[in-house]
């Protein structure tokens, strides 16, 4: 049975050479963190869906400069992560952006008690009301560590912020989030 780095370096090769099934799986494998990470750091659908297309633009332009025997998530991460740095820069240049915060909770509630599941939704309200007290790259180094379960050094390659830097800004950005919490983290209530 072929290791998943086996199957992933055959199709970073196949795409190389033009196939285009093999782009549509790579387009298919990485869409979800392509679009999870640009809609974390723009924070809006509209936004992380143009962002998202503009990543697998530039991927699929610079194949050729991918070293081929490294892991694809942390290439692909920090291609989007770039892209959608330019977007925030650009945002901030032009004041007029529509930011669209959109919530799009799935859970499956079936087997908690809608009391829990209401708690889970406050907790979920209040975390993401406390991420906008932090900065978009933070947010990202945040995501890419804790939600899509790269490590350090993973993100490090990913944003090309050195691994030591990583460390002290996510210990930092989740300081800030403790402070914006605040009792929420205790089980209290939200404050108004």
């Amino acid at each position: 049975m072929r290791t998943k780095r086996a199957n992933e370096m055959d199709l970073v090769r196949r795409c190389r050479g033009g196939s285009s099934e093999a782009w549509r799986v790579f387009v298919r494998r990485y869409s979800p963190l392509v679009y999870r990470v640009s809609y974390r750091m723009l924070r809006s659908r509209e936004e992380a869906e143009d962002a998202s297309q503009e990543a697998f633009l530039r991927i699929y332009r610079s194949f050729d400069s991918f070293d081929a025997t490294r892991p694809p998530e942390p290439w692909v991460s920090r291609v989007t992560y770039n892209v959608c740095l330019k977007r925030i820069g650009k945002a901030k240049r032009d004041p007029a952006s529509p930011t669209d915060v959109d919530d799009e909770r799935l859970a499956d509630t079936g087997f908690i008690s809608p009391e829990l599941a209401a708690r889970g939704r406050e907790a979920g309200e209040a975390l993401e009301a406390a991420m906008d007290h932090i900065s978009a790259q933070d947010r990202t180094l945040l995501n890419l560590r804790y939600k899509e379960g790269l490590s350090v050094a993973d993100v490090s390659e990913a944003t090309g912020i050195s691994a030591a830097t990583v460390k002290v800004r996510v210990f930092r950005a989740k300081a800030k989030l403790r402070q914006h919490l605040g009792d929420v983290l205790e089980g209290g209530r939200v404050k108004a």
